[in-house]
């Protein structure tokens, strides 16, 4: 009997989790908090990645994938004059002009 109760509350453990991972992970991202640039001529998302390095905490992959993901490009590839939303903040982007002024 006591082995079955630990094995109920280890099993309902675990599909509490999976079940907050599936949310968490669903919750579409809010654009209006993240930076909106316009993409100039030269712009690689790799580029872009390491040019705003100091104000995001993703690795280069991590940014192109979330820029990828969240502006819903078909590919890498990115032209010059499109708008697209880049994961840094605009908090973040305030302070780093409040800093540099």
């Amino acid at each position: 009997m006591k082995r079955m109760m630990v094995h109920y509350l280890l099993f309902s453990s675990m599909l509490f989790m999976v079940v907050g991972a599936l949310f968490y992970a669903n919750k579409p991202v809010e654009k209006d908090q993240y930076m909106e640039i316009t993409v100039a001529s030269g712009d690689t998302l790799w580029k872009l990645a390491k040019e705003y390095e100091d104000q995001h905490r993703l690795s280069t992959e991590e940014f192109i994938n979330w820029v990828v993901d969240v502006n819903h490009l078909s590919g890498q590839r990115i032209i010059a004059g499109e708008k697209i939303v880049i994961p840094v903040l605009k908090s973040e982007e305030d302070r780093q002009l409040a800093v540099n002024q």
